[in-house]
């Protein structure tokens, strides 16, 4: 078995005062639009290309986990996703999304970055909180088992991109 998987990020939002940090890090993971693959012309090195995704088929297990560190630290004001895929098919990846002013969730995944929802974690919250409408809940406990929130201002952004 490998030791390493793809992975892949999009940043969406990012101040400008931080694009050379996002920039710097993308590259310091190998993290690039082309995908490793030969380029014809030389990139950028500052330029961050906002909604475009940057990935590597070969990143060691564990980066999603330093990329996310490091870009929390250094590009506070940064909204991205990122995930690492599962380096066999019965394992998880790992899913990171962030947006400032909003929250970040984390999640296994699978290869196409769809979180891995733990049902019996699911179930347990739903049955303390009967009383609440679907609404309330996906506002309030929701949010630590499905990431509502985060994860609806990604879609959000997926959206604006393509229209």
């Amino acid at each position: 078995m490998s030791s390493q998987s793809p992975l892949q990020i999009t940043v969406y939002a990012s101040p400008e005062h931080e694009h050379v940090a996002v920039r710097r890090a993308l590259d310091s993971f190998g993290l690039a639009t082309d995908w490793g693959l030969p380029s014809p012309t030389l990139p950028d090195q500052i330029t961050l290309r906002l909604g475009e995704r940057y990935g590597t088929h070969h990143a060691p297990l564990g980066t999603s986990d330093n990329l996310a560190s490091r870009l929390r630290a250094e590009a506070p004001g940064t909204a991205f996703l990122l995930w690492q895929d599962p380096y066999f098919e019965e394992a998880d990846g790992h899913y990171v999304a962030r947006v400032p002013d909003v929250g970040d969730f984390e999640s296994p995944c699978n290869a196409n970055g769809t979180p891995n929802i733990d049902l019996s974690e699911l179930i347990v919250i739903l049955r303390q909180t009967p009383t609440l409408t679907t609404e309330q809940w996906l506002a309030g406990p929701g949010q630590s088992v499905l990431g509502s929130r985060v994860r609806q201002v990604v879609t959000d952004y997926e959206h604006n991109l393509v229209s």
